[in-house]
């Protein structure tokens, strides 16, 4: 097996996500971090045994890197992919694609123009938890899906925004709780119920409205293709950070899911399924799909198979997200 050169431009707190699931791969190499925060650099670097680079596009110049993985600012992601793109390199990029739905589409022809691989780190798609719900959908066992809901609330204070002021401000986060913390759970949804409409959506700042430009809370109605009805709410006004939930509502049972435990009730009865793991790194309501999804997105490159996640996953994630935005009519109302 081949190996792979890797470079990771952002050195925050995900990239340590990037940097576990790397060491675990004997098909790869990372070569090269890039951080414009140099204590943050020097840290990856000596950490990982990398080259450190403060300016991304040196990275992308070596010819030693065949993919790079993306973990900046959002308002980044769009400028850096499409001239990794350009310069021959894959591309895993953090969510989300891009802070507009421009973005998306442009970051889609790139990959397509340079025939190379982009996915977008939706990795709550492989947690096992979502694995089975998708895989008892498929099957059909509990019959047609009429719709559900899916809860976020989760705690981000002052300082989370004061301490990194590209949080919470419409021109380099794109939004806030919506963009950041639920578009994890808004993509999970599209990826168990199918392609989504948007019937209404609110937003507001009720916690932080002296703090960011942006929203805390959002609570959308989606329409499911054939008209199911799904309530979804995200909130960073919480106490504390509880476990994602969801549910979803079939003609012949339900399935409830409550961070890594999933309820299913069916003609057979009801049971409970504990997908917790020890995969997890960093916050472990982020999910435990980091790892796999790293590893199957270097095993579907070296085998010349296309990614897992497609860049229209995450252009048409993207697309929901900012008709959410567009529609939300508040004072808060994110520029056109």
């Amino acid at each position: 097996m081949d190996t792979m050169g890797v470079g990771i431009i952002g050195c925050g707190m995900i990239s340590g996500n990037h940097f576990h699931a790397l060491s675990k791969l004997s098909h790869v190499s990372l070569r090269a971090v890039c951080d414009i925060d140099e204590e943050k650099l020097e840290k990856a670097a000596k950490e990982q045994h990398a080259q450190g680079y403060t300016s991304w596009r040196e990275l992308i110049a070596r010819s030693d890197i065949d993919s790079v993985h993306i973990c900046v600012p959002h308002y980044l992601h769009a400028e850096i992919a499409i001239a990794a793109l350009g310069a021959g390199k894959h591309v895993l990029c953090e969510k989300p694609m891009g802070v507009s739905l421009a973005e998306a589409q442009a970051m889609e022809a790139a990959a397509r123009d340079a025939g190379k691989t982009l996915t977008v780190c939706f990795q709550n798609r492989y947690n096992g938890a979502s694995q089975r719900m998708k895989e008892v959908i498929e099957e059909g066992t509990l019959g047609k899906l009429l719709g559900g809901s899916a809860f976020v609330a989760w705690n981000r204070a002052e300082p989370y925004y004061v301490n990194s002021p590209w949080r919470g401000r419409w021109e380099t986060e794109g939004g806030s709780v919506l963009i950041n913390q639920a578009i994890h759970t808004l993509d999970l949804l599209r990826f168990l119920a199918g392609d989504l409409k948007l019937a209404a959506c609110t937003m507001s700042a009720k916690r932080l409205a002296e703090t960011i430009e942006t929203e805390d809370t959002c609570d959308m109605l989606l329409q499911g293709p054939d008209g199911e009805r799904y309530l979804f709410y995200a909130s960073n006004c919480g106490v504390s950070n509880l476990p994602v939930q969801m549910h979803l509502t079939f003609e012949k049972g339900e399935m409830h899911l409550h961070g890594a435990l999933l309820t299913i009730k069916g003609p057979e009865g009801t049971v409970t399924e504990d997908y917790t793991t020890a995969l997890a790194v960093g916050k472990d309501y982020w999910g435990s799909g980091h790892g796999p999804f790293i590893e199957d997105f270097y095993r579907r490159l070296l085998a010349g198979d296309p990614p897992y996640i497609t860049p229209a996953d995450g252009r048409e994630t993207t697309r929901l997200m900012e008709e959410a935005y567009t529609q939300a009519m508040t004072v808060r109302r994110r520029p056109t």
